[in-house]
Parts: C-alpha cells; structure tokens; sequence
C-alpha cells in the first residue's frame, strides 16, 4: 500500500535536511512554494510539516518563517566516549567552564561509590558543558586526589579524560549509568539558561579503570535542548 502523499514529502524534505540541501537554520521555503513544488494541497503540505515539527527538525518564528534546527548531538550511553569526542565527531563545537574546583573531605556517598574511606580527600568540581557555546550539561564530578595528585583547574576546561588516559597512562574501561528524569532547581536552572521545572535527565555514573578501581563518580544533570540518547539492544542469540 502506498504511503500518503504527506508522509512521503515528509520524507523527501527529512532527506534533504540530512544530505545539506537545507542547512541549519535555513529558511524553508514557504507553504505556497512548496505547495506549487509538489503539486499538493496547502492542507498536505501542513500535515508533511507537521511530521518535520514532531521530529524536532524545524523551528518556527511568528512572522519570519520556519527554520532547519540544528541536529541534537546524540549520546551513546553504550560507548564511554568523552563530552568532546563525542560532540566534535558530530560536527558540533564543545566547550567547558569550571565553575568550582574544590577539595574537601568525602561523603559516606562518594566515599562509596568511590571505594575509599570516608573523609578522604576528594576532588568536588562542578563544571558547564557547552555546545556551540549554549549550556547543555551541569556535570558534578568528583574524583580521589590521591589517584590524580596533579590535576589542575586548567586540565578540567578541556578534556577531562584525555588527563586520565594520555597524561596518567591510565586506560578506562567502563561506566556503569543510572539514567533517572528531573528538574532543574532554581540553583542549577540559570546555569544551564532554562526556567525552573524544566525536565532534564539526570545521570549518575561510576568509571572504573581496566583494574577494576573506580576512578569517577559524576552526576551530569542533561538540559536535551541539543542532546539526544542513543540505546542500542541487541537480541539474545536462541
């Protein structure tokens, strides 16, 4: 059966979004001109935008017009990736901007999550994730001081895990994550530029090095204005 006329201009203007044709934050042409394009009703062109506007792939402007969005950066949560190799490969600009960078004692929390005695010195650094320059993640980081002696305030604005592998010698292995929804606070809503109450992910994880030795507890709070997950399952072989 073939597909209605609306879903498959839908999916031509979805492909020539993808192949560049229609760039970010181009302006689409207008309901008359694709209406005449495809020789349609103006009601088919608005149900084949409407499916565009479901997908999160354009934004409207009261009396400027309807604009290409920027593609969301996706997150592989199975592939432990670094914020800056995984938004750079995707063609977007990453950035970071330490917001505190403290040692103190830990928690009975961190401590745990850590493997270490409580009230050992740890690092407590909260620090935005930019794409593009607009804040997308809140990370709350924390990391044992005896294991990373020498990290500095300047290594925490760049990339976090290039330190730990390339300057340390130290080789990550995992990440266990716990993915649970929220909303921002109104301490953490001005950082990342969004009301109160606006739903985000909040993500726990724990790193471990290939010794089986955490290395990292983190709680990255996600804004997803330009940030998508990306789950991959795969079937049990019978």
């Amino acid at each position: 059966m073939d597909k209605p006329r609306y879903l498959q201009i839908a999916e031509q203007l979805i492909e020539e979004i993808k192949n560049g044709k229609y760039k970010p934050g181009t302006l689409l042409p207008t309901e008359a001109i694709l209406q005449d394009t495809f020789v349609v009703s103006r009601v088919t062109i608005r149900k084949a935008m409407e499916v565009l506007l479901e997908q999160d792939l354009l934004n409207r402007v009261r009396g400027s017009g309807t604009y290409v969005k920027a593609p969301k950066t996706q997150h592989n949560a199975f592939e432990l990736t670094g914020f800056i190799e995984e938004v750079s490969a995707q063609g977007r600009k990453p950035s970071s901007k330490v917001i505190t960078f403290e040692i103190q004692p830990s928690n009975a929390l961190i401590a745990k999550k850590l493997q270490i005695e409580e009230g050992q010195l740890i690092y407590a650094i909260r620090r935005l994730r930019l794409i593009d320059k607009e804040p997308e993640i809140l990370e709350c980081t924390y990391l044992p001081v005896e294991m990373f002696t020498d990290l500095s305030l300047e290594i925490m604005q760049t990339s976090k895990y290039d330190y730990i592998e390339n300057q340390k010698g130290l080789t990550i292995a995992s990440s266990k994550q716990v993915v649970r929804p929220d909303t921002l606070t109104e301490e953490i809503a001005p950082l990342l530029n969004s009301p109160v109450g606006t739903p985000i992910l909040r993500v726990e994880s724990v790193s471990k090095l290939t010794n089986g030795i955490p290395f990292e507890f983190t709680i990255n709070y996600f804004r997803l204005k330009q940030y998508s997950f990306e789950f991959t399952a795969y079937r049990k072989p019978q």
